[in-house]
C-alpha cells in the first residue's frame, strides 16, 4: 500500500518554523497542523506566540489546525494530539492538499509519525511517508530572537493576558505553569518584580530551546536546513 506523503517541520522555539511552514504551504498547496502543546489552549495567545488567525482559521491565507482546541483548565495529551492530527491529515488529503505538521513539541511529532501506541507503550508502523525538516539556527541568534520575542510579548500585553487567565482559572492549573505564564503569575502574586519575571522568562525559554534541540538531534531522519530554498529543494525531491 502506498502511504500518503506528509511534511514535518521541527526546530527550537523562535527558529522560524511558522514562517517556513507558511512558505512551504503556499508553494506546495498545503495546509498546516500545529504540533505545539501550548497553542491548543484558548485565550493563551501572546505567551504562546500564536500567529494571528482569521475567522476562516487561516494565517496568511493558509488553513491552520491545532489552535484553540481546549480551555486552559482542560487536559490534552500526546495521544489526543495523535488522534486529532490523524483526522485532520485525512481531511487535508481528501482535499488533494499536502499535510504539513509544524511544531516544537517532540512527543506530539514522534507519537504521530511513528504511530506510537501510547496505551500499549510501544512504537507501531508509521502510517505515512514522512519527510522531516529541521531548522538549524545559530545558538546566539536563537537567544537573540528569544529575548526580542519576550520583549514583544510584554509590549503586546502578556501581563494583562496572564492576569485575565489568573482571575478565571488561578495559577495552579497545568497550562498556567508553562513558560511565560508561570513567571508572570509569580509577579502578579508579588513574589518577584516584573523585571525579574521577564529575565526568568528569557532564561527558561533558552533552557527550553536547548532541550528541544537535544530531543530532535536524536532523530537521524531529520534533514537540517538553514534556508527556505534548501527546504524547498528537499520537498521537490520528496514529492
Amino acid at each position: 500500500m502506498v502511504k500518503p506523503k506528509i511534511i514535518v517541520i521541527v526546530g527550537q522555539t523562535a527558529s522560524g518554523k511558522t514562517a517556513l511552514g507558511i512558505e512551504i504551504a503556499k508553494q506546495f498547496n498545503g495546509e498546516i497542523i500545529s504540533a505545539d502543546s501550548r497553542s491548543i489552549y484558548k485565550g493563551m495567545n501572546i505567551g504562546t506566540a500564536k500567529p494571528k488567525i482569521d475567522r476562516d482559521s487561516c494565517v496568511e491565507g493558509i488553513v491552520h489546525y491545532g489552535f484553540d482546541l481546549i480551555e486552559p483548565d482542560e487536559h490534552f495529551h500526546a495521544l489526543d494530539f495523535k488522534q486529532y492530527a490523524q483526522s485532520k491529515i485525512e481531511e487535508i488529503l481528501v482535499k488533494g492538499k499536502l499535510p504539513i505538521i509544524v511544531g516544537g513539541t517532540g512527543l506530539y511529532v514522534s507519537g504521530l509519525i511513528d504511530n506510537f501506541d501510547f496505551e500499549g507503550g510501544k512504537i507501531g508502523e508509521s502510517e505515512y511517508d514522512v519527510l522531516q525538516i529541521g531548522i538549524r539556527v545559530d545558538r546566539r541568534e536563537i537567544y537573540k530572537r528569544i529575548n526580542q520575542r519576550v520583549d514583544e510579548m510584554i509590549k503586546n500585553g502578556l501581563v494583562d493576558e496572564v492576569r485575565t487567565l489568573k482571575d478565571s482559572f488561578g495559577c495552579e492549573i497545568k497550562s498556567m505553569t508553562g513558560i511565560g505564564y508561570r513567571q508572570i503569575c509569580e509577579y502578579l502574586n508579588g513574589k518577584v518584580t516584573l523585571e525579574d519575571a521577564i529575565k526568568n522568562i528569557k532564561l527558561d525559554t533558552r533552557h527550553y530551546a536547548k532541550r528541544q534541540m537535544t530531543w530532535f538531534k536524536r532523530d537521524k531522519r531529520i534533514h537540517w536546513v538553514e534556508s527556505v530554498e534548501q527546504a524547498q529543494e528537499l520537498i521537490k525531491n520528496f514529492l
